[in-house]
């Protein structure tokens, strides 16, 4: 997992650019920033999801979560959450659904959360047979919680020299992409 997370700090921090174009005088407060990175590898591709509440909207968020009012995030109430979550994904391989699996998470205090300052972290992951050389497409789409969200999509450099990322194209909300892409013998 180390090893994952640091190929991710890079696309991550990149992403937090793109997201808060005046990161160090500015923070979106009332919306519900959802980050995805999509890696995508031979037999496999992984999501990384990172989830960043607003101070506006954390409350409403915890009220979801913390199901027991008790101030805290149990095992239960994160596991959850991550397949509400997940039953708001949908993943698509040469239109074929990928079933996806969590893979981890990583949740922060929930006063991180209220305050604005704190990141849950999701890794999904879905398997498939070995890709034959070619063209292929992988089509996302995020539908959680749209009333609050802001969403953010954009493929990994792959770690595999057999996978070429052609083309990105993404909706204007970036809740649904497409990314298209070749295996090369």
């Amino acid at each position: 997992m180390d090893a994952l997370r640091t190929r991710f700090a890079l696309p991550r921090f990149l992403l937090a650019l793109l997201a808060f174009p005046s990161a160090a005088s500015a923070h979106r407060l009332d919306e519900y920033l959802q980050a995805t990175l999509v890696a995508i590898e031979p037999a496999g591709v992984r999501l990384q999801i990172d989830l960043t509440p607003g101070v506006a909207v954390a409350d409403l968020l915890l009220a979801g979560i913390d199901r027991d009012h008790d101030g805290a995030i149990s095992r239960g109430e994160a596991a959850a959450y991550a397949g509400k979550l997940k039953g708001d994904l949908a993943l698509r391989l040469d239109g074929r659904i990928l079933e996806l699996a969590l893979a981890s998470s990583e949740w922060p205090a929930p006063a991180d959360l209220r305050e604005g300052v704190g990141i849950i972290q999701m890794e999904f992951s879905a398997s498939y047979a070995r890709l034959g050389a070619g063209a292929h497409r992988l089509a996302f789409e995020n539908r959680h919680l749209p009333a609050v969200s802001v969403y953010l999509i954009n493929a990994a450099l792959p770690l595999s020299r057999a996978i070429r990322i052609v083309r990105q194209r993404r909706s204007d909300t970036q809740a649904t992409g497409e990314i298209d892409f070749t295996v090369v013998p």
